[in-house]
């Protein structure tokens, strides 16, 4: 009989059940009533093709941008609508395969529409963290193994004075442990009582000073060494705010004012990930409205893609950043190619009420042609609002 899941994960299910039959009745009202058309541009096939089918599908939401920043193929499309946890619990790719099968069948999609499917993910990834700590604590929630009985042995008085029977005892023992006082230390010698050591003692000391010294030089180039191999480069933070009026670092700019398409399905300025996130885009950058309810900070993200990285160049990057009450954001410079999205920079930025620009030096651990991508990381703190303004990524070794 196959075991039954923890409770916790039957919410998950439940609530990844619902939003799969919620899309798939979508998909199956635009196989019903809708026509299968080529993108706009493109020849007719030469075969007939059914209409919201995976292929169609992945076509519309692509031609149509209804995914930005985010590609959208029909294997992630079947995963969708499969209900696999890592493509359900994306709200981007859900709302799409949804808002595409609604223009198939020619039913209006509206923004309440996908405000309330994206809440319904937001809602399973809040259940989805809570399931994973519920996993967590499980073992600290089981009952604490009895120990042995200990044995024990007690004199008896068998009523003649010469000799004194024992008995062995079971007695249990206690579910925790008592502590006991250890003795007192013995008190210190005099000091006219020195320690004396001879010539091997004094020698096996200096082996032991020196070995102490070259682990603590060595060391920390050995952590640091072993660190670069899991992904995440060596970088250097400036803590302090920069004056408002310095001029810029010489080289390329990797990213600078928006405006500039980097692609077909790549937005030309700062996106929000989630439909819940009051973002207004500036000329200059950008300005998010917080909501509470998110779990980690990675659960809603304002994002700008199509930056181009090269391996091994240094690149620095300036922002002013002002929030409404102090709190920490999350900085992440990576590649957007799943499933690695290989980082070159994640960094905690304090944030204030007084504005004040930042600055930090990273290099680049891979190569991103115009598949990488800024993200704030601006969940998992309740509701607030914060404003970035002139974020700037120079290629310094352009």
């Amino acid at each position: 009989m196959a075991a039954q899941p923890a409770p916790w994960w039957k919410q998950v299910d439940d609530a990844a059940q619902l939003i799969t039959s919620t899309v798939n009745a979508a998909v199956s009202k635009a196989g019903r009533d809708g026509v299968y058309a080529p993108p706009q541009g493109s020849p007719p096939p030469r075969r007939r093709r059914r209409a919201a089918s995976l292929r169609h599908l992945a076509e519309v939401i692509r031609s149509h941008r209804m995914a930005p920043g985010v590609a959208v193929d029909k294997d992630v499309v079947a995963r969708v609508l499969g209900g696999e946890l890592r493509h359900l619990s994306d709200p981007v790719a859900v709302v799409a395969v949804a808002r595409a099968s609604h223009h198939i069948a020619g039913v209006p999609f509206g923004e309440d529409d996908a405000q309330r499917l994206a809440v319904a993910v937001e809602r399973l990834n809040t259940l989805v963290a809570a399931a994973h700590e519920a996993d967590r604590r499980a073992p600290e929630l089981l009952p604490v193994p009895r120990p042995p009985s200990a044995i024990i042995e007690r004199e008896v008085d068998d009523g003649h004075t010469a000799r004194r029977p024992t008995e062995v005892v079971a007695r249990p023992m206690p579910l925790t442990s008592t502590l006991v006082r250890p003795p007192d230390p013995p008190s210190l010698p005099p000091r006219r009582a020195r320690l004396r050591l001879d010539r091997a003692s004094w020698a096996v000391l200096l082996v032991v000073f020196a070995a102490g010294v070259l682990v603590g030089v060595a060391g920390p180039r050995i952590v640091g060494s072993a660190r670069s191999d899991v992904g995440v480069p060596a970088h250097t933070a400036s803590p302090a705010c920069r004056p408002p009026d310095e001029r810029r670092p010489s080289g390329s700019v990797a990213m600078g004012a928006p405006g500039t398409p980097a692609g077909d399905s790549i937005p030309p300025n700062w996106w929000a990930n989630v439909v819940t996130v009051g973002l207004t885009p500036t000329p200059t950058g950008f300005t998010a409205a917080v909501p509470a309810g998110s779990t980690l900070p990675k659960d809603l993200l304002v994002i700008r893609s199509g930056i181009t990285l090269t391996t091994g160049h240094r690149y620095r990057f300036d922002f002013t950043a002002t929030g409404d009450r102090p709190l920490d954001i999350q900085l992440r410079i990576q590649d957007r190619t799943p499933p690695l999205y290989r980082p070159s920079l994640v960094e905690s930025v304090p944030v204030s009420r007084a504005p004040c620009r930042r600055s930090y030096t990273f290099t680049a651990g891979t190569t991103s042609p115009a598949t990488g991508e800024v993200t704030f990381q601006l969940g998992g703190q309740g509701a607030y609002t914060v404003t970035v303004d002139d974020p700037v990524l120079v290629d310094t070794d352009a």
